[in-house]
């Protein structure tokens, strides 16, 4: 993975851009799902965002970046701010492409020769760690469906009823059976408060869906 190193406050760190590019998405598109989910975010360790006099200083020094040109605000991803879009992103071409990143950018390269000492073993630190990731993990659970989604579940519940029942006068208590379903699996109040992370599960149910009034 070839991409220009930046590195700040002793860390290495990505701009949107090279995120968005190593996991084949539009960096408008990273930006909308990181505003989703940006109160499980922490600037400092997760992300630097950088404006007015830190931002010119940036874009001065990479004039050639036509992805900076525009920025009012610029954010600057580490390697846990990756980890974190890589999770809410939930797709298999964003985890492989943070396994490269971890691999090959942000793991700072040594000299053969170097002594490097060894971290002392914390087992407090790490069970520390441990419950903390267990704790993002519980949070990300709890990200509901974003509007494409929603219209993704929308249209595959209209698709099935209308598999399932070719009366347009009984259609109507059709969907509100499905709706009522997709309700009571995922105990929610409405389909829009499916969790993203059982999008697929839903859409699966809502296939295999047979209709109450069948």
């Amino acid at each position: 993975m070839d991409l220009q190193v930046i590195e700040r406050e002793g860390q290495r760190v990505l701009t949107t851009a090279q995120v968005a590019t190593a996991y084949e998405i539009e960096s408008k598109s990273l930006m909308r799902n990181f505003q989703r989910n940006k109160e499980h975010f922490n600037e400092g360790t997760h992300f630097m965002a950088l404006t007015g006099d830190a931002l010119k200083q940036f874009k001065g020094e990479r004039q050639n970046d036509v992805s900076l040109k525009f920025a009012s605000v610029l954010y600057l991803w580490t390697e846990q701010g990756a980890f974190m879009l890589a999770k809410s992103l939930s797709s298999d071409k964003a985890w492989a492409a943070y396994t490269l990143l971890t691999s090959q950018y942000y793991k700072l390269s040594q000299q053969p020769n170097s002594e490097v000492p060894a971290l002392p073993y914390d087992p407090e630190r790490f069970l520390a760690l441990e419950h903390r990731v267990k704790e993002i993990e519980a949070q990300l659970q709890l990200v509901t469906l974003h509007s494409g989604e929603q219209k993704r579940l929308q249209r595959a519940i209209s698709e099935r009823v209308y598999v399932v029942c070719d009366v347009k006068a009984r259609r109507p208590a059709y969907f509100a059976d499905l709706y009522r379903a997709i309700k009571k699996r995922y105990h929610v109040d409405s389909y829009r408060d499916v969790p993203q992370c059982q999008l697929q599960d839903a859409l699966r149910f809502v296939q295999q869906w047979g209709g109450a009034h069948v």
